[in-house]
């Protein structure tokens, strides 16, 4: 048995018609063994190394409110004064990632495995959408500083370093390889470690700081032979750690989201193998699959995070600018001033789609390599889309000074009023991703 390449999978309930029996699981139901001296194979050790680049692109747009017969970024307001979403910027995004992968069979179809994550290099920025948008026509980035939200065109700091590395366990309580009578069904469960330094906008890091759990199951069956189908469902759980920007801080009662949102979602597929060698224990895999994820309503590094909490951002408090500043909250008592954002915003609910396709390649019994295309694409959300707060006297709705003795501020401390509010959000527009995975394994 080799590693899978596929994304993690998970899922549910497929029957298929029954077929010859064969030697292994398809990539996506495939766990190690140990003990299973029937079949000679006392223990299962395998090593894998990936290397994978993720290429993104969006296009930004604001919220703004168009006077009629204006001309602001990209819109024209010829139908009369209205709420326009102003297509500003091109997103652009390069991640080299390093994946590797230990496994050890733990008992019958029984594995534990970990992956270390090396990031290589890991960069981005934007820029005005060319021969449409300028500085001088820019609700992000207009002429005046002390109207800005950040600077553009914008660079990002290079990251690299060792990441967020994951543990999990695998078991499968049926294997249709031992008992054609049922499908190959695979359990499993992954952890998520905050190993990395979490990432800031003064730094180089590329950790999250988020503890992340996994949960996510798999059935496949040998159909007509050479096909093997597969269906999944699967959930990630996220909660901050100690040194994460994921924190509640100052009114802490008053902020109503602190990490990303949680994850559910399926994938379905189907292997093909074309060729194989049952003596040799070689063959040739052709993978095809396509999931679905709703990420619901949380808190996340967009694609604007690093431009608005960089130190270079032209808006600062010093020059009467306050579009990155928390200006509903509590004052420092250090500074005297507000809190400024860290970069991270609450994000509105979307849902992620992407299709797969993958070639496993395996000349003997020991080796195997493998490469892997991916496309996905999010639906159009905004991503400044925070809460005001909360009501906690209930009376008025949501205010600095309420009715209690002594008054509460009410807002919440990571409400940015001039990116959360109606007229002034940020959305996500034509989100997509490309990514290119080669992996070699092998297996004592």
């Amino acid at each position: 048995m080799t590693f899978r390449l596929a994304p993690a999978l998970a899922a549910g309930l497929l029957v298929l018609l029954a077929a010859p029996q064969h030697s292994r699981a398809a990539e996506v139901t495939d766990v190690l063994d140990a003990f299973d001296f029937e079949n000679k194979n006392p223990y299962d050790l395998s090593l894998r190394v990936r290397f994978g680049q993720d290429t993104r692109s969006a296009i930004i747009a604001r919220e703004f409110r168009c006077i009629q017969a204006d001309h602001v970024g990209s819109e024209a307001c010829q139908n009369g004064s209205r709420t326009v979403l102003s297509r500003e910027l091109e997103y652009q995004r390069t991640r080299r990632t390093m994946y590797i992968d230990a496994r050890v069979g733990l008992h019958h179809d029984v594995e534990l495995y970990a992956t270390f994550p090396i990031v290589i290099s890991d960069s981005w920025g934007h820029k005005f959408i060319p021969g449409k948008v300028t500085r001088a026509n820019s609700v992000i980035y207009p002429p005046s500083d002390n109207t800005a939200l950040f600077k553009a065109p914008y660079s990002s700091r290079e990251r690299s370093g060792f990441g967020d590395m994951t543990v999990g366990l695998k078991w499968s309580p049926y294997n249709y390889y031992r008992d054609s009578a049922h499908p190959t069904w695979v359990l499993g469960f992954e952890y998520k470690l905050p190993t990395g330094t979490p990432m800031e906008a003064t730094n180089d890091s590329v950790g999250m700081g988020l503890h992340e759990l996994h949960f996510h199951t798999t059935i496949s069956r040998r159909a007509l032979k050479i096909l093997e189908p597969f269906f999944n469902v699967h959930a990630r759980l996220r909660f901050e750690s100690e040194n994460s920007l994921f924190r509640k801080t100052r009114q802490a009662e008053t902020q109503v989201r602190v990490t990303p949102g949680n994850v559910v979602g399926t994938a379905f597929g189907f292997e093909i193998i074309p060729w194989e060698d049952l003596k040799a224990d070689a063959r040739v895999e052709l993978e095809f699959g396509f999931s679905m994820d709703y990420i619901f309503r949380g808190r996340e590094y967009t694609e604007i995070w690093e431009a608005l909490a960089s130190p270079d951002n032209p808006c600062q408090q010093a020059n009467q600018c306050y579009n990155t500043s928390h200006t509903k909250s509590e004052l420092n008592p250090e500074t005297g001033r507000h809190y400024t954002s860290n970069g991270i915003t609450d994000v509105e609910q979307y849902g992620q789609f992407a299709g797969w396709a993958s070639v496993h390649y395996q000349p003997m019994k020991n080796f195997q390599v493998s490469a892997l295309l991916r496309y996905q694409v999010d639906s159009p959300h905004f991503i400044t889309f925070g809460d005001y707060g909360k009501d906690l006297d209930g009376k008025d709705g949501v205010q600095q000074a309420n009715s209690a003795s002594p008054p509460q501020n009410e807002y919440s401390p990571v409400f940015l009023p001039a990116l959360d509010a109606p007229g002034g959000r940020l959305r996500l527009q034509q989100a997509a991703t490309w990514s290119f995975m080669l992996s070699l394994s092998g297996k004592l």
